[in-house]
């Protein structure tokens, strides 16, 4: 490319990058940040509104491997703005709906366009700046941090404040305007070739295959859908019901569990390259995390000392941080697969993290049903302790397993490894 070709491909990678902080908005804020208005105003179950959370969810990791294939044929900026114009149709369907399964229709089409936006920046960074590869992804997975911390609190008091809906609304016109801009840089920008790689099931027999990639299918991507369902479908409603906390605290919470991962992939970019691109004592720690919070979570419930909703805060805290390692979990995605499937590779881990998000919250929802619980007065509904108790028992069980398997991943220097396998 000349240097004028180079800058517009830029200007259209930051435009991306606008939209990957657009999507991060819409995966934190539905259902968890208005799990009580969705309940009252529709009269939900549990499972009911987690099923909204879920849809997206599962569709959203689904999506993740189509993407892959897709991206690493055609490129990063064509995948995205298909993928931004069904994401646009969503958003702004999604606040209009006047029934449930219109809103889990406008979930599932937000959720198609969302899965696009990651590996699209991906695999545009890699092309882009590949040999500051593991410093841009810090800085833009701060940027979509930011819009994720934006999806949290400050959205949960706006929606106080003026109604879920016209707040959801402004998210959408927001993506809206962004795929504009992209149309409108669009015919000044240069796009990589399409390859002549055919689409074929080959990267996906590699991947699924791949010793190195089941490592991290096993360890991470089950602690990281750990981490993001309670964030996204439950965290902030437990919060409320076994902390006892109040609604402000538990979204500041919400907040805080995703600025502080924003924050950490920032540092955790700079560690592991100033560590000799050092991949193996950063995955162990992170898959450590989700053990430990766990355990505190229970050690909370099951022994109410004073205070102990704030102990919950801490053990939110400290499950976060699995979220803090993005520079980690996909350079070594890049360094234990071929590189012409980097987007494919990138892609199985994401479906990964997200499947286990989706499943986590489904079961979740189911517990809190059979349980049951008691109807508040603003018509959502307060689960008891032994609900609670059960899904992190469960969760605690999972990770201790998933940390052991995490101690087999071997050290890769920043080099490809694949070979080695």
């Amino acid at each position: 490319m000349t240097r004028r070709q180079y800058r517009n491909a830029v200007a259209m990678f930051c435009l991306a990058v606008v939209m990957y902080f657009v999507v991060n908005i819409q995966r934190v804020a539905v259902p968890g940040q208005i799990f009580d208005a969705l309940q009252a105003e529709l009269g939900l179950s549990a499972s009911a509104v987690s099923a909204m959370g879920t849809a997206f969810m599962y569709v959203y990791a689904a999506t993740q491997l189509a993407v892959g294939l897709l991206v690493d044929k055609y490129g990063g900026m064509r995948v995205l703005a298909t993928g931004s114009i069904l994401m646009a149709i969503g958003a702004i369907l999604f606040p209009l709906a006047d029934n449930y399964w219109l809103l889990v229709a406008g979930r599932v089409l937000v959720g198609l366009g969302c899965g696009a936006t990651f590996l699209s920046v991906v695999k545009e960074m890699d092309r882009l700046f590949p040999q500051r590869f593991a410093l841009v992804m810090g800085v833009a997975i701060l940027i979509g941090y930011i819009g994720a911390t934006i999806g949290t609190m400050p959205l949960a008091k706006a929606s106080q404040a003026w109604g879920w809906r016209p707040c959801m609304m402004a998210v959408g016109v927001l993506g809206a305007v962004a795929l504009i801009a992209i149309g409108a840089l669009w015919r000044f920008t240069t796009r990589p070739k399409v390859t002549s790689m055919p689409l074929t099931l080959t990267p996906f027999k590699i991947g699924f295959s791949n010793r190195y990639g089941l490592i991290q299918l096993f360890s991470y991507t089950i602690n990281y859908g750990i981490y993001f369902a309670i964030l996204t479908v439950f965290g902030k409603k437990f919060l409320e019901d076994a902390g006892h906390l109040s609604s402000n605290v538990a979204s500041l919470t919400s907040a805080t569990m995703m600025l502080l991962p924003a924050i950490a992939n920032q540092v955790v970019g700079i560690l592991t390259t100033c560590a000799g691109n050092r991949r193996r004592p950063f995955f162990r720690l992170l898959n450590l995390f989700p053990l430990v919070s766990t355990l505190l979570i229970l050690f909370c419930l099951l022994g109410h000392f004073n205070g102990f909703g704030y102990g919950l805060i801490v053990a939110f805290i400290l499950i976060s941080l699995v979220g803090g390692f993005t520079p980690v979990t996909s350079s070594l995605s890049r360094e234990t697969n071929p590189p012409e499937y980097t987007g494919t590779a990138v892609g199985i881990i994401n479906f990964g993290a997200y499947i286990m998000t989706a499943i986590g919250g489904t079961i979740s929802g189911l517990v809190l049903d059979w349980y049951g619980g008691t109807p508040m007065p603003n018509g959502a509904i307060s689960y008891p302790d032994k609900a609670y108790i059960t899904i992190f028992a469960f969760f605690a069980l999972i990770s201790l397993g998933t940390f052991l398997v995490s101690l087999k991943m071997p050290e890769t220097y920043g080099k490809n490894i694949y070979k080695r396998e």
